[in-house]
C-alpha cells in the first residue's frame, strides 16, 4: 500500500509546495542543460533551413558551369521539312538539307501456316547466312523455329516474329528481320515429313536493307539509321521522308538514283541554329533570384537594417526565415563573404566581358543582385560567345559559374560541408548534455528524498512539542481550578 502524507499538519506549513519549490532551484543546472539542448536545436533548424537555400543556389549555378549547358541553341525548320531535329549546344548557322534515301533493314515474310505450335516443319536443317539450325521435333513448329532463330540472332544478325493475319486458313507468318540497315540474309532449308517428302518453306522479301542518305549542301552523308547525330556537331537529324524532287532524273537499273547520269534534283529544307538566349537569360534569372534568397535569409537577422523575417514559399504561404537564430554566426558570415568573393572574382578569357557587373548583374547595397534585363538583353545579343566564356569559362579558365558551383559543392558536402559539421557537431553535444542530466537525475531524486524526510522528522518534533504544550496547559487549568475551589 503507497504511503499517505499529510503535509503540514502538526506546522500549519505547506511543506510540499516548499520542497517543490526548493527542487526547482536544485534543478537549474538540468533546466539549463534542457535550455541548451533547445537553443541547439533551433541552431540546426536554422543551418538545415539555410542549406536548403544554398542547394537551390547550387543547382541553379550549376545549371550553366559547362559550355554545352550555357551555349544552348534553337532550332528553326520548315514545317514541310522531310526531317525534324533537336540540339542542346550546337554552333550557330544555316544548313540546306535533302532526304534521298530512308534507313531500312531487310525483312522477309514466309508463306502462312495453319498453327504456329504443331509439328508441320518435319525434320532437317533449317540455314540462314551459312548458320544451320537442326530441326527435330523439340522445335519442329512455327514458334519452335522462331525461338531456335533468335537464340542464335546474335551470330546471323536475324531476328524472328510470328504475325496471325486473323485469316481462317493458314494465318501464322514468320517474319525475318535484320538487325540493322547493314544485315543481309539469306534462307534456305531441306525440311523432310516423316516420309522423306520435302517440306517447302518460302519466303518473300518485303524489304530490303538499305542505308540512310541525306545530302547536306551537297554533301552525301550515310547512316545506318534515320537519326543522324555525327553529321553537324551537337545537332541531331531525324529523318521522317524523303525530300520532294523538282526533277526526277532519268533512272538507271542498279544504280542508286543519285548515281544515275541525270539524277533528280531534290529540294532542300534550310536549318537555321541560333543561340537559345531566352533560355540562358532564364537560366540567370534563377541565379540571380537563388543567390538573394541566400542573401535575404542572411538579412532576416537583422530586422532592425530592413531585413524580412518571413519570405513566401513554393506553395504560396508565408514561411519564418530562422536568420535571427544565427545572427552573427562566424560559419555563415564566412560562407557570405565567400559568395561575395566570387562576384567580385574577374575571369580573364578571350571575351570582353571579364565580370558579372558588365552584364547588368550588379551587387546592391544589402548585398543582394539586381538584375537589369536591358544590359543582360544587349550582352546576349552582341557579345553572346564572351557572355559563355565568363560563364562557363575558356579553356583552362573557370567562368563564374563554375566557380561558384566548386565553392558550393565543398561547402555542402555530406560529409564535411558546413551543415554536416554542424549536425556532428550537434549530435555529439546531444549526448554529452543527455548523459549529464541522466546523471544528475538521480541526485535530484535523494535530494527531494532527504528534503520530504527532514520536513517529515520537524512535523514530528512539533507534533510532539504540541502535545506537551497541551498537556502543560491542562495540567495548568487544573491547578487553577484548585485553587479557586479554595
Amino acid at each position: 500500500m503507497a504511503n499517505v502524507t499529510f503535509s503540514g499538519l502538526a506546522t500549519g506549513m505547506d511543506t510540499d509546495s516548499i520542497v517543490t519549490q526548493l527542487m526547482e532551484i536544485e534543478r537549474f543546472p538540468i533546466d539549463r542543460l534542457e535550455a541548451k539542448k533547445e537553443s541547439e536545436k533551433e541552431k540546426l533548424a536554422a543551418y538545415e533551413q539555410f542549406k536548403a537555400i544554398i542547394d537551390d543556389l547550387k543547382g541553379a549555378a550549376g545549371a550553366m558551369t559547362l559550355t554545352s549547358q550555357v551555349r544552348t541553341s534553337e532550332i528553326n525548320l520548315s514545317s514541310e521539312a522531310a526531317y525534324s531535329a533537336t540540339t542542346s549546344s550546337a554552333m550557330s548557322g544555316s544548313y540546306d538539307i535533302s532526304v534521298a534515301q530512308l534507313s531500312q533493314v531487310q525483312k522477309n515474310i514466309s508463306e502462312g501456316w495453319a498453327s504456329n505450335t504443331e509439328p508441320l516443319l518435319g525434320t532437317g536443317t533449317f540455314t540462314i547466312n551459312d548458320t544451320d539450325i537442326i530441326i527435330t521435333e523439340s522445335n519442329n513448329s512455327i514458334l519452335g523455329l522462331a525461338e531456335a532463330i533468335n537464340a542464335i540472332s546474335d551470330t546471323t544478325g536475324v531476328t524472328a516474329t510470328i504475325i496471325n493475319n486473323g485469316s481462317d486458313t493458314n494465318p501464322y507468318h514468320l517474319v525475318f528481320t535484320g538487325v540493322d540497315s547493314s544485315t543481309s540474309f539469306t534462307i534456305s532449308s531441306d525440311l523432310e515429313d516423316g516420309a522423306a517428302t520435302p517440306i517447302a518453306f518460302s519466303t518473300t522479301q518485303a524489304q530490303t536493307a538499305q542505308q540512310a542518305v541525306v545530302f547536306i549542301y551537297g554533301i552525301q552523308v550515310v547512316s545506318d539509321t534515320n537519326t543522324i547525330s555525327s553529321a553537324i556537331s551537337g545537332i541531331t537529324l531525324n529523318l521522317n521522308e524523303l525530300s520532294e524532287t523538282s526533277h526526277a532524273g532519268t533512272s538507271e537499273d542498279g544504280v542508286d538514283p543519285w548515281e544515275w547520269a541525270d539524277p533528280p534534283v531534290y529540294v532542300t529544307n534550310q536549318m537555321t541554329v541560333k543561340p537559345d538566349t531566352d533560355s540562358l537569360k532564364e537560366k540567370l534569372t534563377t541565379f540571380v533570384s537563388s543567390y538573394n534568397k541566400a542573401m535575404e535569409w542572411i538579412l532576416s537577422g537583422y530586422a532592425e537594417f530592413g531585413g524580412s523575417t518571413t519570405t513566401t514559399n513554393e506553395e504560396g504561404t508565408e514561411e519564418e526565415l530562422l536568420g535571427s537564430v544565427l545572427r552573427g554566426d562566424a560559419s555563415i558570415n564566412n560562407i557570405k563573404r565567400g559568395l561575395q568573393s566570387i562576384l567580385t572574382t574577374t575571369v580573364n578569357t578571350s571575351g570582353s566581358l571579364s565580370i558579372l557587373s558588365q552584364m547588368g548583374i550588379t551587387t546592391q547595397t544589402d548585398g543582394t543582385l539586381r538584375q537589369n534585363n536591358t544590359d543582360l538583353d544587349e550582352a546576349l545579343a552582341d557579345n553572346y560567345e564572351a557572355t559563355v566564356n565568363l560563364l562557363s569559362g575558356e579553356g583552362d579558365v573557370d567562368g563564374v559559374m563554375k566557380n561558384f558551383n566548386y565553392y558550393l559543392l565543398d561547402i555542402t558536402s555530406g560529409t564535411n560541408g558546413f551543415y554536416a559539421n554542424k549536425k556532428t557537431n550537434y549530435d555529439s553535444l546531444v549526448r554529452r548534455l543527455d548523459d549529464s542530466i541522466r546523471n544528475m537525475e538521480p541526485r535530484m531524486e535523494r535530494k527531494e528524498a532527504t528534503l520530504r524526510a527532514k520536513f517529515s522528522v520537524m512535523e514530528l518534533l512539533v507534533s510532539g512539542l504540541n502535545a506537551q504544550g497541551d498537556f502543560l496547559t491542562q495540567q495548568m487549568d487544573m491547578l487553577s481550578n484548585m485553587l479557586t475551589r479554595k
